[in-house]
């Protein structure tokens, strides 16, 4: 068994009301959410790092969609004592909504919500899930792309976090780290749409090259389901901007108290 201490940057606090675990994007890690607040709203986020990126580069990474979601479950059994909500973007939104399954399928205490940002529906074959590389598009990944075409990608993230050039020597591992994760992708359909017993919020971007608003709507076969469109492209959580955060914690509040004993019942 993996040691479950190394998943997040800094434990969660014994003291928050509720947590947002915030799953990565591909050939990313924990790191990626720096420029998140320390909460929104009665949430602490809780950036989760997965092994074999960044301070855990050292370890073996997943490869596949279940292993991970038995290792991070296991590892987020000592956090499940208050409400909590589940954040994933892109290859982020189906580790969450595998760890999600996982979790509802342990009968441990389950998510508030699950928020899934910029996916294909999982049960999709990877063919239809992700578009091929084409002149002029960022934020696509494809396993025909080439080491130069992920490293061009790579330098988008960090750009897109203010991180500055990414250094020569740095870069193989960079792109070793995100071709693994691309591939993981690749090999993975899930069986088919589960509804979960818990409300799902899909977040659409504006400008993204590859998943459109429109194709969020398919979320709605796995449960109660609420849509949202927020302006910008594939790499615009990173910043956190102030209507992402707005809209993560308006969704948590109402889903709490749509599941609170005295609540209406859920989301719609």
């Amino acid at each position: 068994m993996r040691s479950t201490g190394r998943w997040f940057l800094r434990p969660p606090s014994p003291d928050a009301e509720a947590r947002l675990f915030c799953l990565p994007y591909a050939g990313t890690g924990a790191s990626s959410y720096r420029h998140w607040p320390s909460r929104v709203g009665d949430l602490e986020v809780c950036a989760m790092q997965p092994p074999g990126r960044e301070g855990r580069v050292g370890e073996a990474p997943y490869e596949t969609f279940d292993a991970f979601a038995e290792g991070a479950a296991e590892a987020l059994r000592p956090h499940l004592d208050r409400p909590y909500a589940l954040f994933g973007h892109c290859m982020g939104a189906l580790l969450g909504h595998a760890l999600a399954a996982r979790l509802e399928s342990l009968g441990v205490r389950r998510p508030s919500l699950l928020v899934v940002s910029s996916a294909k529906v999982p049960h999709e074959p990877p063919e239809r899930r992700y578009r091929p590389p084409g002149p002029g598009l960022t934020g696509v990944f494809h396993p025909s792309m080439t080491d130069t075409q992920f490293a061009q990608e790579i330098q988008a993230v960090v750009d897109a976090t203010g991180g500055g050039e990414v250094l020569p020597e740095l870069m193989p591992l960079a792109v070793r780290v995100l071709r693994g994760d691309v591939e993981m992708c690749f090999r993975y359909t899930a069986p088919g749409p589960g509804p979960l017993t818990f409300p799902i919020t899909t977040i659409g971007w504006t400008d993204d090259p590859e998943t459109a608003p429109a194709d969020m709507s398919r979320w709605n076969a796995y449960g109660t389901v609420r849509q949202r469109v927020l302006a910008g492209g594939k790499l615009t959580y990173l910043s956190a901007p102030t209507a992402l955060i707005r809209l993560i914690d308006e969704e948590f509040t109402e889903a709490v108290t749509d599941t609170a004993p005295n609540g209406s019942g859920a989301a719609t």
